[in-house]
């Protein structure tokens, strides 16, 4: 037999459930004890549908699954109680496809199982190592990008870059910005083409003919584009959890007064994949290889990567250093057809 003050508080808990809460259209709209009280099993079972997200946690462990994880809707959000989430071993970035339902006399959606969590089985992915207990190694592979773009030239066959490393190029301003920012966009899409991975975007401030160049490859499950920069740590969160099922990840980030140190010192090349990070910035951030541009001109003595002698090997590394070491400031194009020119002889 209840008493009154269990009474009182199983009907508390049916009225959560049901949505009946004055105000509570949104699981946004809950505290973290009354999300407790939601219960998938009270789901519409004539309604279920197939859920596809990004998994996104609140402070208290909980989350939700974001369709499109850089948008704000959050009436399409399908809420994961707190036991779902440790029983699957669910972090921030996880993929999840499963199936959700809708709690009777309200839209607000709920998970009432999962299926596959970045591809994997819940309970293959419980195996998966966390990114950030994976072991790095040396680079040895440099970075696939495709295209003509002088800048690329240079990445390619000057700085050598490897599969997890980062890179940043400063010195933008308002007298290069256009020719950077053709370069940063002329980048990403040449990572789409040849680099065997997924690829990441970050671009603010750009123009008009920057998007449309951008728009044959724009994905919004991977590309935040003049976006909200509270959403940038989730997509980090996103990029490791690709490293961890061993798929190479590599990010352009173009920003004039954005610090992507955060992302900069996520670099990392393990034995099965790698994080690769270039920015494009005003004032160069900490990096293992970089470009610093003088206006129009690159600053050749500052062309540098920590890592080129193990990336290109020690007799290539002295002949790219002989080589730059006669040379002066100029533009790009003439910077790589200079450097072409004298590492042929």
């Amino acid at each position: 037999m209840l008493n009154k003050a269990q009474l009182d508080e199983a009907v508390r808990r049916r009225e959560l459930e049901l949505g009946l809460i004055k105000g509570k259209d949104s699981i946004y709209d809950f505290r973290f004890e009354e999300r407790k009280a939601l219960d998938p099993k009270t789901a519409s079972k004539s309604r279920t549908q197939m859920a596809i997200g990004y998994f996104r946690s609140f402070p208290e462990g909980d989350g939700v699954l974001r369709r499109d994880p850089f948008c704000v809707i959050p009436e399409a959000d399908v809420y994961v109680t707190l036991d779902m989430v440790q029983s699957c071993g669910l972090s921030d970035g996880d993929r999840v496809i499963g199936n959700f339902g809708f709690l009777p006399q309200n839209n607000i959606r709920i998970l009432k199982d999962i299926k596959y969590i970045n591809d994997l089985t819940p309970l293959a992915s419980k195996k998966r190592t966390d990114f950030s207990k994976i072991g790095a190694v040396t680079p040895s592979q440099k970075i696939r990008i495709s295209g003509n773009n002088a800048i690329i030239g240079i990445i390619r066959n000057i700085l050598c870059l490897g599969e997890g490393q980062s890179l940043s190029v400063g010195g933008l301003s308002m007298s290069n910005f256009s020719q950077i920012e053709k370069a940063a966009a002329d980048l990403l899409k040449g990572l789409y083409m040849s680099f065997e991975g997924n690829v990441f975007g970050i671009f603010e401030g750009v123009s008009d003919e920057c998007k449309s160049a951008l728009a044959p490859v724009i994905n919004p499950e991977s590309m935040i584009v003049d976006g909200d920069r509270g959403e940038y740590d989730f997509l980090l969160s996103i990029m490791k959890r690709t490293v961890e099922c061993k798929i190479p990840a590599a990010l352009v980030i173009f920003s004039a007064d954005y610090d992507p140190s955060a992302f900069l010192r996520s670099v990392k090349a393990t034995a099965d994949a790698s994080l690769t990070v270039i920015s494009f910035t005003k004032v160069n951030r900490g990096a293992q290889a970089k470009i610093v541009f003088n206006g129009n001109n690159i600053v050749v003595s500052e062309l540098v990567n920590t890592e080129s002698a193990r990336m290109c090997g020690l007799i290539r590394h002295k002949k790219i250093f002989r080589a730059l070491s006669g040379m002066t400031d100029a533009d790009p194009d003439n910077v790589l057809t200079d450097f072409t020119e004298r590492i042929n002889e």
